[in-house]
């Protein structure tokens, strides 16, 4: 059981890891928060702001809803994850 539990953990690890130095993330939104202008895609809170691009059908923060596959190009400043683009992933 405990080695179980080493195995997930380092997998988490490793997961966020890459993710918090990747520049782009493709996966299903699981969570849109209008009032803050963020999404959530595998687990991280992406924020957007005027300069984030929209593409494939997307026009706006409007667009983006609960279940829908995108791809997000993002920079990470240290803190937060900012959506550079978001286009709908084919």
């Amino acid at each position: 059981m405990l080695k179980r539990i080493a195995c997930v953990a380092s997998a988490l690890t490793l997961t966020f890891a890459a993710a918090a130095h990747a520049d782009d993330i493709e996966g299903e939104i699981e969570a849109v928060d209008g009032d803050n202008q963020t999404l959530t895609v595998q687990g991280i809170t992406f924020h957007t702001d005027n300069n984030t691009d929209y593409d494939d059908g997307l026009r706006s923060f409007a667009d983006l809803e609960v279940g829908q596959r995108v791809e997000i190009d993002f920079d990470y400043d240290g803190e937060r994850h900012l959506a550079t683009e978001i286009e709908l992933d084919d």
